[in-house]
């Protein structure tokens, strides 16, 4: 089978690590690019953390580019879930000999999509600014844009999660809203799926069983990883960004449900919140496949054999 051309935005990040990592070693996968925003820290960390990555990979080969420096509408606040670098507890990373591409990132993305013989696939693991962006600047791309696959949003219940928000659409609420509504092939993988595809006792034997250089990497910076989840929330480290990447390779390792997708921009307890119309009360076309369930042990497997 011919593999599906990727491009990935990210703002690395643990999670956003391993992700590139399945990208760039999945068979199913064609990685043809790279772009950076601002987000769990920094553009310039998030830039540096990215290319120390893909040295570590070994994919020096694949562009990266930087992008937005600050969300559209607002100050950038940052995340808190991978430490003040966005990747804390990896100082063996490898410094880069790969040069950043000149370009901005959005211009870098249009590039991308305008040279591509066939439509890509996006998948965006950070806040939505370069995204939202090249919706506005270059609108003749979307044709090029085969779907977007983004990690992002909460549509809980409430005996699962006590949160109306989630990171990635909270940091970029506007640029989020110019996704949504941009009429692309959207599906939103949010926390209801990615809460459980969680880092836990059993994931880390099997990783440590792998036994590989670079699994042992891995699994230090997933143990790190749920250390910091773990004090925050109580649970394993989420494998969030990952779980977004498998699904643009495989559709159905998630069950879905189509509904009219806002974004609230103006909530003082739900700012940033994904606000579903299931029931089509508004009378909205809809908008948004937004993940619902997931096989997250077929996913694992999917982690396991991108680390063999």
């Amino acid at each position: 089978m011919k593999p599906t051309k990727v491009i990935i935005d990210c703002d690395p990040g643990h999670d956003d690590a391993i992700a590139l990592l399945m990208a760039h070693r999945m068979p199913e996968v064609d990685l043809i690019g790279v772009t950076t925003v601002c987000g769990n820290a920094p553009l310039e960390r998030t830039t540096a953390n990215c290319l120390r990555i893909m040295e570590l990979l070994g994919a020096t080969g694949v562009p990266v580019a930087a992008g937005c420096v600050t969300p559209l509408g607002r100050p950038l606040v940052l995340g808190t879930a991978d430490g003040p670098s966005g990747l804390d507890g990896s100082p063996y990373l490898p410094e880069p000999t790969m040069e950043l591409q000149k370009e901005h990132g959005v211009d870098f993305l249009a590039r991308l999509l305008r040279e591509a013989e066939e439509p890509v696939v996006l998948v965006p693991t950070g806040p939505l600014t370069n995204i939202g962006m090249l919706l506005l600047k270059y609108p003749d791309v979307r044709a090029k844009i085969a779907r977007i696959v983004l990690m992002g949003g909460a549509f809980y219940r409430r005996d699962e999660y006590i949160t109306p928000t989630e990171f990635n659409i909270f940091c970029d609420p506007e640029a989020a809203a110019i996704v949504v509504e941009s009429g692309l092939d959207i599906t939103m993988v949010g926390l209801d799926v990615t809460m459980k595809v969680l880092v836990e006792e059993p994931q880390f034997e099997a990783i440590g069983a792998i036994g590989t250089d670079l699994s042992k990497i891995v699994l230090d910076w997933l143990r790190y990883y749920e250390k910091l989840h773990r004090g925050q929330m109580g649970v394993g480290g989420a494998l969030h960004d990952p779980l977004a990447l498998a699904v643009a390779i495989d559709p159905t390792l998630i069950e879905t449900r189509n509904a009219f997708v806002q974004i609230d921009r103006t909530g003082t307890h739900t700012f940033g919140a994904t606000v579903a119309d299931y029931w089509n009360l508004e009378g909205q076309p809809d908008n948004v496949k937004v993940a619902s369930k997931v096989d997250a042990d077929r996913f694992f497997e999917m982690l396991y054999t991108s680390l063999r």
